[in-house]
């Protein structure tokens, strides 16, 4: 219960600190503060962080990519890509309310004299923004949250290329302090870090597959060098520990995909291609990514289908206390592997993948894959090795992951059939959310009104 009580103060400790002075101090007890301070900041900002990278954005990125489909209510709504301005307020506000605004409050007030804390928020507020642009686009970055700080309550919406600057920029200061020893911190990271208990080895390790990952992303625009970029942030990255969303086994603790699976049965199950796609292969991870069904077998929801008795999710994501993947060392091999590609570096090329490959099955089944699944997958020669190769076992591996919906918009693998059952009359699969409604409201002088859903965003049209 402690984790969602953090979760839910947050917000009010903020606006206490705005209220009225003339009872300041009295009564006050040691044991129930009234000011966030960096540890009670950087827990609740950790949660909303594993909301938004588990919740309801990463459901629809994974029923988009057709990992999951969408058989009842909304999320049939969002197999047959109705997707409305309306239907992700909480999503948006999440990112900004609960990762943003607190990142920046504590850099603002806490930074000078806690470094170590400050560059973990810009590691986590870098994810936050990267989500953020990744789905809608053009969104408020460089002035959105600080109206604690400023007062500015309708931030301009930034475009996207500079969001990824932006976005380099606040992962490349993170860098610099987590490199360095020593520095000012009046706390130290512990307990509060649900994410890493406060390794800051790992955060830094974090960091660099981050900046890989963003890098990489703007290939379509630059090929060879957002590829030398990418290996380059990757050079020092080590096996040092994946970041995962971390939940217990208690009722307030329990993840959200088995909430939503528990709260909302039969709403969402695994998709028919991707389990098509572990069953041709073999693959070993089939029985985590999906449940049998009653009859003792595995099948998949095709879009529209309304295949209630198709394979729920399986624990390895939908356990009670499962923890979910944000980034991982497996993606940092898969980008290796996809940038040596680029680069015409065909053998290094095929030994990253089959890195890649092993990694990613351990980590899900918690053993290396036997000896005729490598021989088929995991065995790419420089003679061999292809770009659909790299991306689609990379599908696989970022299973549930929103990574999975940019990286299919940058690879166009694998290649997806849209639903041809869809309420939009248009044969493509949908590329980013519409312009959010609230910030058309309450923003109308700054937000770009989008409502085209199939309309690529910057890096997407490079």
């Amino acid at each position: 219960m402690k984790k969602v009580f953090i979760f839910l103060a947050l917000p009010l400790l903020f606006m206490a600190e705005s209220c009225s002075k003339f009872t300041e101090g009295y009564g006050e007890s040691p044991n129930n503060p009234t000011k966030a301070t960096p540890p009670l900041i950087l827990s609740a900002a950790e949660l909303g962080l594993y909301s938004t990278y588990t919740g309801t954005l990463a459901r629809v990125s994974a029923t988009l990519t057709q990992q999951t489909g969408g058989v009842q209510a909304q999320m049939l709504e969002i197999d047959q890509y109705q997707l409305l301005n309306t239907a992700n307020t909480n999503d948006w506000n999440n990112l900004y309310n609960n990762i943003v605004q607190p990142a920046n409050d504590l850099i603002e007030n806490y930074g000078a004299t806690n470094e170590q804390y400050a560059a973990v928020m810009k590691i986590m507020k870098a994810m936050a923004l990267g989500i953020a642009t990744d789905v809608w686009g053009d969104v408020p970055a460089t002035e959105a949250g600080l109206g604690n700080i400023t007062g500015n309550l309708t931030p301009k919406f930034d475009t996207q290329e500079s969001i990824y600057t932006y976005i380099q920029t606040l992962l490349s200061e993170a860098v610099t302090t987590l490199s360095a020893t020593g520095g000012t911190n009046n706390y130290t990271i512990g307990s509060d870090d649900f994410i890493f208990n406060g390794d800051l080895t790992k955060w830094l390790n974090t960091a660099h597959i981050l900046q890989a990952r963003f890098a990489n992303r703007l290939s379509k625009g630059d090929a060879t060098g957002s590829a030398t970029t990418a290996l380059g942030y990757l050079a020092n990255v080590t096996d040092a520990g994946d970041a995962m969303a971390n939940y217990g086994i208690v009722t307030a603790e329990l993840n959200q995909w088995n909430a939503f699976k528990v709260d909302r049965a039969n709403y969402l199950k695994v998709g028919k291609y991707l389990v098509d796609l572990l069953q041709t292969n073999n693959d070993p991870r089939l029985p985590y990514y999906a449940a049998k069904t009653a009859a003792g077998t595995y099948v998949g929801a095709a879009p529209s289908s309304e295949n209630t008795s198709a394979s729920e999710v399986g624990d390895y994501i939908a356990g009670e206390g499962a923890s979910i993947p944000l980034v991982t060392y497996s993606e940092a091999l898969f980008i290796k592997a996809d940038a040596n590609f680029r680069l015409g570096n065909l053998a290094e090329a095929a030994t990253y993948y089959n890195q890649a490959v092993i990694k990613a099955v351990t980590q899900v089944t918690g053993s290396a894959p036997d000896a005729t699944f490598i021989a088929a997958f995991a065995s790419a020669t420089a003679a061999t090795i292809t770009e659909e190769q790299i991306a689609t076992q990379k599908y696989i591996a970022l299973f549930t992951q929103i990574e999975t919906w940019a990286e299919w918009r940058r690879t166009g693998y694998p290649t997806l059939t849209p639903n041809a059952d869809n309420v939009t009359g248009t044969n493509a699969i949908p590329r980013r959310l519409p312009t959010e409604n609230n910030e058309l409201l309450y923003n109308k002088a700054n937000a770009i009104n989008v409502t085209d859903i199939f309309a690529k965003v910057w890096w997407d049209n490079l």
